[in-house]
């Protein structure tokens, strides 16, 4: 009967020790998972933050192209506009000084 009550604590020594290890074992995992959950975080802001930075620097770019774009239609139709414009005074003047030299103002 010694022996069993030996055994049985033997056994339960064991246990507890078991039990203890596997608890210092879990404490660990979880603070391995803590640490690499904060890097991982740490690096998605990162890479978010430099996409986020790379797309606004490629739509400034895009928008920068788009305005000069936008600014050299408008340039070339104004021109053209002046153009047509000024055809139509010097016929005009044409006409008034042909009007002056020939005495039929």
């Amino acid at each position: 009967m010694t022996e069993l009550i030996k055994r049985i604590t033997e056994a339960e020594t064991a246990g507890a020790e078991e039990k203890r290890l596997a608890t210092e074992r879990a404490v660990k995992i979880v603070e391995d998972a803590e640490t690499e959950a904060a890097k991982r975080e740490k690096t998605t802001q990162e890479v978010c933050k430099a996409f986020r930075e790379s797309q606004m620097k490629s739509a400034d770019a895009e928008a920068q192209v788009a305005y000069e774009k936008a600014v050299a239609e408008t340039e070339r139709q104004a021109k053209a506009a002046c153009a047509e414009i000024l055809q139509s005074v010097e016929t005009q003047i044409s006409r008034i000084v042909g009007r002056v030299t020939d005495g039929n103002c």
